[in-house]
């Protein structure tokens, strides 16, 4: 069972494949997908996104949220703990996209610090990966203001929607690194 994680910005909620139908007011803009490997521009693309979603949450590699912002009472996008290892100890955070009203407002810093405190003290994790498109300096900037350690990039990593290679950076948080950091 996904519990529910929250602090003062922002909520986290288990992805539900019926609450996420109201990410339609949202998810349908071009800007939002422009790193993520695919977009999502109708009814059907957000029906296979929320068909995945819920794919890995059920395969036990992934602990999907609906993230709410509290400043405004709405869902604000999603966020995921995805390529779970618990025998490894280990996850990545990602997946996470916002709409574009609630891009830059400080919510991702306050969803990614609910996950990692999670990762850490629920899951007991003794590692963490962030990655972004190497394109997508912003995601970069927030990941290091995490004081995530940036350990590399994965040349030709995958190939978006569009049949584009594409290059990942990664960054990292042990557990270690987290306890002083917080």
């Amino acid at each position: 069972m996904i519990p529910i994680l929250e602090n003062q910005r922002a909520r986290l909620i288990p992805f539900d494949a019926k609450k996420a139908l109201s990410l339609k007011d949202i998810i349908f803009e071009d800007n939002i997908w422009k790193y993520m490997g695919h977009y999502i521009r109708n009814n059907n693309d957000l029906e296979a996104y929320i068909n995945n979603t819920m794919l890995a949450f059920k395969n036990n590699t992934a602990i999907p949220f609906l993230v709410i912002d509290k400043d405004y009472g709405n869902i604000a996008g999603c966020t995921r703990i995805g390529n779970l290892d618990l025998n490894n100890r280990r996850a990545e955070i990602g997946w996470t996209w916002y709409g574009t009203d609630y891009q830059g407002t400080g919510l991702n810093s306050s969803v990614k610090k609910l996950l990692l405190e999670y990762a850490f003290k629920i899951l007991n994790l003794n590692r963490v990966q962030l990655g972004a498109d190497t394109r997508n300096l912003r995601s970069q900037k927030a990941i290091e203001k995490l004081n995530a350690v940036k350990e590399g990039i994965r040349r030709d990593h995958y190939i978006d929607s569009e049949g584009i290679s594409r290059n990942d950076v990664y960054y990292s948080i042990t557990k270690k690194d987290w306890n002083s950091i917080k």
